[in-house]
């Protein structure tokens, strides 16, 4: 897992956070050829969220990757219930800013929607697994 050179992972950090800082001002992206500036915003946020992402990956697993293994975990009875909240939460924000908050975009909830019911299938899977009745009964 060490490396003989420095990781880019901080460095992909930084500019995943300034590609989701700069969705926030209006006026600078291009229209490209779709016509929308409104679209380009979309898609530096969701570049920026991707390396963010992937930047978290590698500082927490230690290598590159995009799907976290089970195996990978290291605390996995608490990371199902930390997972389970978080999901939960992220449903509950989804429907708050699609059925009360004007000023957000509407496909803004419909992606924090979509990310919750991913972490809520991955942590009831880790539990079936790990806790459930798919858990190998010799470990």
């Amino acid at each position: 897992m060490d490396e003989a050179t420095p990781s880019r992972h901080p460095a992909i950090a930084g500019l995943g956070a300034i590609l989701i800082i700069s969705t926030l001002v209006t006026g600078w992206a291009p229209v490209g050829p779709w016509g929308s500036e409104s679209f380009s915003r979309g898609l530096f946020g969701l570049a920026g969220g991707f390396m963010l992402y992937l930047a978290w990956y590698r500082h927490t697993f230690g290598l590159w990757g995009v799907i976290p293994a089970l195996h990978m975990w290291t605390q996995p009875k608490s990371s199902i219930r930390i997972l389970a909240s978080l999901g939960i939460a992220l449903v509950f924000t989804a429907q708050i800013i699609g059925n009360t908050l004007e000023n957000i975009p509407a496909p803004m909830a419909m992606f924090l929607m979509f990310g919750g019911l991913l972490m809520l299938l991955t942590s009831l899977y880790a539990w079936l697994v790990i806790e459930g009745p798919l858990g190998d009964e010799e470990e």
